[in-house]
């Protein structure tokens, strides 16, 4: 005897309007949770703020960018150069990696950096 297969059709934009509703809670408590925790996040940021260019890097992804962007604003001679700071801050959260719908790969603070106050981030970024 054959199972019995359970018929779902699903469309993509179904997946890609609860993938973005998912994405949006997601960011509202990260939000919650930078400005409630405000003092232990940026302690948390500076931790993993080992260096000057990651310092650069992610003061300069408060607006999406790309990684040819970022590859040229800090004269980064590789891919690979640019991924030795990239790679530490999408780890510990404080950038996140966005594709549009053209395939487009941006890079983006997270929500527990941008949910600080502009005080505190001005004080991060010296």
């Amino acid at each position: 005897m054959t199972p019995k297969k359970d018929k779902l059709e699903v469309s993509s934009d179904q997946l890609r309007a609860e993938l973005i509703e998912i994405k949006e809670r997601v960011g509202a408590l990260e939000t919650i949770a930078s400005i409630s925790n405000r003092v232990e996040v940026e302690k948390y940021i500076r931790l993993h703020l080992t260096n000057n260019q990651r310092k650069q890097i992610l003061q300069e992804c408060a607006e999406p960018r790309t990684r040819q962007y970022l590859k040229q604003k800090f004269n980064f001679g590789s891919p690979q150069a640019l991924d030795v700071h990239l790679k530490p801050l999408r780890d510990s959260d404080l950038i996140h990696q966005r594709f549009d719908d053209d395939g487009k790969q941006t890079f983006v603070q997270s929500k527990l950096v941008q949910g600080l106050p502009k005080t505190t981030l001005r004080k991060l970024f010296e």
